[in-house]
């Protein structure tokens, strides 16, 4: 009832919102509006990267591969996929008897970026040199530092170099503009100098940063993206003239502007409106608008500051975990729609681990914990240990949020009632991805989401040397600081598994060390959603990841 009392406000907004609305507008079809949370202050793609960030640049820069609706690696810049059976990529012996890779790709044919220059090899090994340059940091999702060199046959055709063998051969992220890049590369080395003057943040419509479908033409600070097409592009021609993000400050807004029809799509969190309120526009306009949903693999979690003492406790993070109530709150925030998470992976993904350690809401196994470990209630009704420690910690998240907001009020009355003082705290996105997250500036705790598909590795969440940190430049997203041999090694075992018998027994390990030490507290896994006018076309929302490499086939009847 308490967690029902709390959303009761918010959704009556929502309400209120749609019947207040106006008559929709006549559509301009050759266009496509999309409302978006979250303006990003940080444009570089491979740099600070999230998936908000994936969202908004994929429409104009494109990863070598990608996942497709259907879970299949596709080339997107390249004409053939590497695989071991086409001789594209093969395991080779190193100097040092150990094993490693040689992947070979090839450009597609007239591959440009937006200012007719070509996309070639150079601009390949020109990414792969930054990535391994310990001074810059990226944070891609497929990272170019798996390869140590890259060999050049051509223009279009090169092979990588991997010192050693992983599964993750055939999928890799963005390749940067040599010609535009490399001299700002050159005259800044660091990774602060380096994200101040990179093009894609001092003049982002540059036509020539972009080689997707779509290239960046009109950039108005926290209220407006236009893409317009890439006239190089050298594959199917778009189907708008235009691709216009426009950005709210809060959901709401976005949800009366949906119904008033001044926006044509949105997205469902992260970025967009919150499931609760896709749910409440569906039961006013269950036929006037167009509901996309698919089972995702985007994990909410709360990572957790392992360097407080207090968190380092292994009873404290298990008492948190079962102190809080996850599928009251996922049955009343999303109807029972996104599922409660257990661990890294949903418990429909055929790599699931049954037999690992679960937690479920249980109060009084908490209290437990916690008496265990030392703490007893205060007279304010807060634990406190003999040190004189309270129970409390701060739980930040991205503001104009409503879900994340609403899950961060729910978990702090939840974890009241265990003795636990919780106090939300929400910050500007930039302020989040910034100093708070990946230079762990936070005491406590952070909210928000990482997804794994099947190309990426989970030491990016979980791994020790993907803890952010100054030798690293900050990348990374083991926000927990957490740092496990037996993980690591679990890690290492996936990373170099070429079957899927063996990876699906690397993820048994890696599932099992993870239940066992929660260095994150899972909370659910979003749906893949977004909403949008009914008259959309070829718009196929995509589990791992983002539609946008495919916006190209997007149309208005």
């Amino acid at each position: 009832m308490k967690l029902k009392t709390l959303m009761a406000s918010a959704a009556a907004v929502v309400a209120l919102g749609g019947m207040m609305t106006p008559a929709i507008a006549q559509p301009d079809k050759t266009q496509l509006v999309v409302g978006q949370l979250q303006f990003l202050k940080n444009f570089h793609p491979l740099i600070q990267v999230n998936n908000t960030k994936r969202l908004q640049i994929n429409y104009g820069l494109r990863p070598m591969t990608a996942f497709d609706q259907n879970a299949e690696n596709q080339c997107i810049l390249c004409e053939t996929l590497p695989t071991i059976e086409n001789g594209l990529a093969q395991i080779v012996d190193n100097p040092d008897g150990t094993k490693g890779m040689r992947v070979t790709f090839t450009l597609i044919d007239g591959l440009a970026w937006g200012d007719g220059v070509p996309v070639t090899s150079k601009d390949v090994a020109f990414t792969l040199k930054m990535a391994n340059d310990p001074d810059i940091g990226f944070s891609e999702f497929n990272p170019w530092t798996r390869a140590r060199d890259v060999e050049i046959t051509d223009d279009r055709t090169f092979t990588l170099i991997l010192p050693e063998v992983t599964a993750s051969f055939a999928s890799w992220d963005q390749v940067l503009p040599e010609h535009l890049e490399g001299p700002i590369y050159a005259e800044n080395g660091d990774n602060e100098s380096y994200t101040k003057k990179t093009l894609y943040n001092t003049d982002p419509t540059n036509p020539g940063l972009w080689n997707g479908s779509y290239m960046l033409s009109d950039y108005q600070i926290g209220t407006r993206l236009t893409w317009t097409p890439n006239p190089h592009w050298p594959g199917k021609k778009p189907g708008f003239e235009r691709i216009i993000l426009t950005y709210r400050d809060n959901s709401s807004a976005l949800v009366q502007n949906l119904l008033a029809g001044e926006i044509d799509a949105v997205p469902v969190s992260p970025g967009g409106i919150s499931f609760s309120q896709m749910l409440d526009v569906q039961s006013q306009r269950p036929d006037q608008l167009a509901y996309h949903i698919v089972d995702g693999t985007n994990l909410e979690r709360i990572a957790l500051n392992l360097d407080n003492p207090i968190l380092a406790d292994i009873n404290v993070r298990k008492a948190l975990m079962t102190g809080i109530d996850r599928k009251a709150i996922t049955q009343t925030l999303f109807a029972g729609q996104q599922p409660v998470a257990n661990g890294l992976l949903p418990d429909s993904n055929p790599y699931f681990n049954p037999e690992m350690t679960t937690y479920s809401f249980d109060p009084e196994a908490s209290k437990k914990l916690l008496s265990d470990a030392g703490w007893t209630p205060g007279s304010d009704g807060i634990c406190t240990n003999a040190a004189g420690d309270r129970l409390s910690f701060e739980l930040a998240t991205t503001a104009g949020n409503q879900t994340r907001e609403q899950i961060a009020l729910v978990i702090q009355s939840q974890l009241s009632e265990i003795c636990v003082d919780v106090i939300p705290k929400f910050v500007p996105l930039q302020e989040y991805n910034g100093e708070l997250s990946r230079r762990r500036a936070f005491t406590g705790m952070i909210m928000s989401s990482i997804r794994f598909s099947p190309s990426t590795s989970p030491s990016i969440a979980v791994g020790t040397d993907q803890i952010p940190n100054d030798a690293n430049n900050f990348v990374g997203n083991n926000f927990s600081g957490y740092s496990s041999p037996a993980m690591d090694a679990a890690l290492t075992g996936f990373e170099a598994s070429l079957s899927a018998t063996g990876q699906k027994a690397a993820w048994q390990d890696i599932q099992s060390v993870f239940a066992q030490d929660l260095p994150m507290l899972p909370l659910y896994f979003y749906a893949e959603a977004y909403v949008t006018v009914p008259d959309l076309k070829g718009f196929e929302v995509v589990t791992y990841d983002p539609l946008m490499n495919w916006s190209e086939n997007w149309y208005r009847e």
